[in-house]
């Protein structure tokens, strides 16, 4: 786990590869964020745009924001995101890791808008947020600043996000044009059979 070379790599993302490395964090939290909106009931979406449910948004955020941009549907996208945030008044610890992948779904669309402000960095800060955030509630009761930090730097869920992040900017950094199979092969490795960055899962075994 190198944060420093990381963010190094990060950093030196730009244009189409910017938002596919952002929309692959989002991929890989969507179990976070599917989990609470399910239990709260609020997956609903459109039918007129997004007619195979809110797993196509998802599908439409790659294909507006990375292999054929179009704004119009860009904007769909993000006000669809939008108003799926959950309110500051609920209470249940679901509500942080789903909001933070919105949060991270926002920034991956508006990179797609406007090239020109770069927002990686933000968005892998966000990520790993959720890992120690959610590594804080289920197992850091009773640690002080020290304690958390010695788990945040030596739990597998860090390690795992980390290498996650480094192996995206790497395959990224180093495809020399976007293509059809380097999405394919970018968003098979953010899915990682359906297991989130958390370690959540809602695929059947």
């Amino acid at each position: 786990m190198n944060p420093k070379k990381l963010m190094k790599s990060v950093k030196a993302l730009s244009g189409w590869r910017e938002t596919a490395f952002l929309l692959a964090l989002v991929e890989r939290s969507l179990p976070n964020i599917r989990l609470f909106l399910e239990s709260t009931d609020r997956l609903d979406v459109d039918p007129e745009f997004f007619p195979k449910g809110f797993s196509s948004l998802l599908d439409s955020s790659w294909q507006s924001g990375v292999m054929a941009p179009n704004d119009e549907s860009l904007v769909l996208c993000l006000d669809t995101v939008a108003a799926h945030f959950v309110e500051d008044a609920e209470t249940a610890f679901g509500a942080i890791p789903c909001n933070l992948g919105l949060s991270l779904w926002e920034l991956a669309l508006l990179s797609a808008l406007n090239r020109d402000k770069k927002r990686a960095e933000e968005g892998s800060q966000l990520s790993i947020t959720s890992v120690t955030e959610f590594l804080e509630f289920s197992e850091g009761e009773g640690l002080d600043e020290n304690d958390l930090i010695r788990l945040f730097e030596k739990h597998d869920l860090m390690a795992r996000e980390f290498s996650f992040q480094q192996e995206l900017c790497d395959i990224l950094r180093s495809a020399d044009k976007l293509s059809k199979d380097l999405m394919i092969q970018i968003r098979t490795l953010a899915h990682d059979n359906g297991v989130s960055n958390l370690g959540i899962s809602l695929e059947e075994e």
